[in-house]
């Protein structure tokens, strides 16, 4: 048992580090956490979820997936739809570090 809450802690930090160093993936999780259910390529990400351009999405988008943030589901030959994690303890990970951030810009802005 005291293995399996290290191996969550380890992914926790590493999860939170990620998105402190890379603020698209950053803006990819502020987006899924609020719509916990959304679905897209990384195209309609790029373009309705965070206005960026589509490598810089697919490059987060591939970090997340290898950190087990979203899942990707083919949908075409080469298309992939991303989606949050079913992961109860990376959606609980998400959340508080989304409510943590801004809890830390509110700070700021006063």
């Amino acid at each position: 048992m005291r293995s399996v809450i290290a191996r969550q802690g380890i992914r926790a930090k590493g999860i939170r580090e990620l998105l402190d160093s890379d603020h698209v993936c950053r803006e990819i999780v502020h987006y899924l956490v609020r719509h916990s259910e959304a679905a897209d390529t990384a195209s309609g990400i790029a373009e309705w979820w965070i206005k960026r351009d589509v490598p810089t999405t697919a490059k987060a988008l591939t970090k997340l997936r290898e950190h087990g943030v979203v899942r990707s589901h083919i949908v075409q030959e080469t298309t992939f739809v991303y989606t949050l994690t079913k992961n109860h303890f990376i959606r609980g990970t998400l959340q508080q570090y989304v409510e943590q951030f801004r809890s830390a810009i509110e700070v700021e802005e006063r």
